[in-house]
């Protein structure tokens, strides 16, 4: 149980996929950072803990563990690729039937996030994009911020070193959000997913993918393709993704998509939405209101 509601399962192209799913009225997707077979910390659905059963007042609320991400399968055939996230991501929107989905995707989620537009441009009405180095110009510092954790891998220890360096104020890194991380970097199939990546994988296959993807994209979104209402918000003390990365995301994406905006939260880090989780709430709500406004008028 997270949010204080059970887990719901749903067979997604043979990958048993974990999700949450409260609320009514238009979808509201969250879809959470991180890459397979990290061995210090991992990324959890539970990162949306302060901001999910709020915004069910905007709308149904739905955040999905990508695959090979927290419970979900890994990927067949170590299929160990974005293209198999981005692709598990549009079968899931298409078995739940969502559409006019308000996709919010943080760090590593929100290239998929913004991928979704292009695999299912009938499906997703807007984009919240948040604190991304995977998917801004330029070259991110994930790797060199994080080296160097003093703790042994799959431990608490190491798990809350990673979130503290991400994050601007500490307390936001509370126990539950630590344990639920915990017990998901010690799942067998993330053991598995490590042995995987560390084996050759990452360098081989996961990486070269990724910056090919990751051109694709941005040539996509110089072209025009994002083409929808996109909101762009930076914890302006971020560490790994400064925010000249996110200036650089809103001017591309500004040049051809005159509803895009840039929100910088001050005294923030890679998870603003966590640190200041009211304003961030708001945010969202009065953006998805101002959204569907909009497409009820035209």
């Amino acid at each position: 149980m997270s949010f204080g509601i059970d887990a719901k399962w749903i067979d997604v192209e043979g990958a048993r996929t974990r999700y949450f799913d409260a609320g009514h009225g238009v979808p509201i997707l969250f879809v959470t950072g991180g890459h397979f077979g990290n061995p210090i910390a991992t990324s959890v659905v539970e990162t949306w803990d302060r901001n999910f059963l709020p915004l069910t007042r905007a709308g149904r609320v739905l955040a999905v563990e990508k695959l090979g991400q927290g419970h979900t399968d890994n990927p067949a055939n170590d299929d160990y690729t974005m293209q198999a996230v981005i692709r598990h991501l549009a079968a899931f929107i298409d078995a739940l039937d969502l559409r006019g989905v308000h996709v919010i995707g943080q760090s590593a989620g929100a290239l998929p996030a913004a991928a979704l537009v292009r695999e299912r441009p009938q499906r997703v009405r807007s984009c919240t994009l948040i604190n991304t180095s995977t998917l801004a110009p330029g070259i991110g510092t994930t790797e060199v911020n994080l080296a160097g954790c003093p703790h042994p891998p799959f431990t608490r220890e190491s798990q809350r070193w990673v979130m503290e360096r991400s994050a601007f104020d500490t307390a936001s890194v509370t126990n539950d959000y630590i344990e639920a991380g915990y017990r998901v970097l010690n799942l067998d199939k993330s053991h598995e997913a490590v042995r995987a990546m560390q084996g050759g994988l990452k360098d081989s296959l996961f990486a070269p993918r990724l910056a090919v993807l990751k051109q694709e994209m941005l040539d996509w979104m110089r072209q025009g393709g994002l083409a929808r209402p996109t909101q762009i918000v930076w914890g302006a003390n971020d560490r790994t993704a400064s925010l000249d990365r996110g200036v650089e995301l809103y001017r591309l994406i500004a040049a051809n998509e005159r509803r895009c905006s840039l929100h910088v939260v001050n005294q923030a880090g890679h998870h603003p939405y966590r640190e200041h989780p009211d304003a961030f709430n708001e945010l969202v709500a009065a953006f998805i209101h101002d959204v569907e406004r909009d497409a009820a008028d035209a």
